[in-house]
């Protein structure tokens, strides 16, 4: 998403321009126009939210933006994941509680809101993307007669030889529909996907590929710099997703708000230089910056260890060391790894502390 800040407001321009009706987009749109800048939402898409996306989020996600949870929008609860070894013999499980979203629903109930506050709806309008180096490649399948173990939980499959760099999701929306998708780095997304999903008949033997999107999303951090003068970027366009797990609804959700505060003040004050609109960025990184930074470390550390290496280390983590390796620090229960391959828990504290 872009927040553009316009100098001069004749009647038929605007004081802010967002360009992208995501989740940083709506939430930008609805947080200016309330703070009553006269704003327009661009999109290029008629109908937002098509893109390839898993659609999960933590349960917090919802009240950072400000809405309560809705049939109107959410597909399913989730209590958990499960995340299995590279040889499947082994699974963690994870606790947490959120949701699979109906996106498309989601992002529609944003920006009604939006709208209702005073902003502009421009949606079927030509815009021109930009671009990021260093991305993840998704590939997602909207499936139904899947038989899963578990509705309430999502299941997560690691290793190089099932995803290189990256990972295999499903994420079940009730009553055998679910989000199946790949998150890899490079060529070959829907091989090995199709190869997944023929190698787990249990689960596929009677499932239908319904919708079958792809995309590229930003896993190399956050930028440097994400504000100039009249302009700010939110969401993909600044990198504001977390790396090891490619989740960015809920980052985005936060950014696209605070951008939009920020931007409305910024109007009343007649200022619009990339020193003011800095508040933004600043406000966003004491949120996640550091969170985004160690999450790129542990992908990277991630990536140098071998299927058999993550094989044990499966076997003796619990599920809340896997939640702060994601956050990029080191294991704090994983006793049993320490003793019974120190080599191995050298390897993951080196990989996980070094700068």
């Amino acid at each position: 998403m872009v927040a553009a800040l316009l100098q001069q407001t004749p009647p038929d321009t605007f004081d802010v321009a967002v360009i992208g009706a995501g989740p940083s987009g709506v939430m930008a749109a609805w947080k200016a126009a309330e703070k009553g800048a006269k704003t327009i939402l661009i999109e290029r898409e008629v109908n937002p939210g098509r893109k390839v996306c898993a659609e999960g989020i933590l349960a917090e996600a919802l009240p950072d933006a400000e809405i309560a949870p809705s049939s109107d929008f959410i597909a399913n609860t989730i209590s958990g994941a499960f995340l299995y070894s590279p040889d499947e013999t082994k699974k963690v499980n994870v606790k947490g509680n959120g949701y699979i979203l109906d996106k498309p629903s989601f992002l529609q109930t944003l920006s009604k809101r939006a709208e209702r506050s005073g902003a502009i709806l421009s949606y079927g309008t030509t815009i021109n993307a930009i671009g990021r180096d260093n991305r993840l490649v998704l590939l997602g399948y909207s499936m139904t007669g899947c038989e899963l173990e578990d509705e309430r939980k999502l299941e997560i499959y690691v290793g190089h030889e099932k995803a290189p760099s990256g990972y295999v999701w499903i994420f079940p929306k009730g009553n055998g529909e679910a989000n199946v998708g790949i998150g890899i780095k490079g060529p070959n997304a829907r091989r090995l996907l199709d190869h997944f999903i023929a190698s787990h008949p249990r689960m596929f033997s009677h499932a239908k590929v319904e919708r079958s999107l792809a995309a590229p999303v930003p896993i190399g951090g956050e930028l440097d710099e994400y504000v100039a003068d009249n302009m700010m970027l939110c969401g993909d366009a600044a990198g504001q997703v977390i790396p090891l797990t490619g989740a960015g609804i809920h980052t985005s959700l936060v950014a696209g708000k605070i951008a939009g505060e920020v931007a409305g003040e910024a109007v009343k004050l007649g200022d619009y230089s990339s020193s003011r609109l800095r508040k933004y960025q600043q406000r966003f990184k004491s949120l996640y910056g550091e969170h985004i930074s160690n999450s790129l470390k542990s992908l990277e550390s991630f990536e140098r260890f071998s299927d058999e290496e993550l094989n044990i280390m499966t076997g003796y983590l619990e599920g809340q060391d896997l939640v702060d390796m994601a956050h990029g620090l080191s294991p704090r229960k994983a006793i049993g790894l320490m003793i019974h391959h120190p080599a191995l828990a050298i390897k993951v504290a080196y990989q996980l502390l070094r700068d």
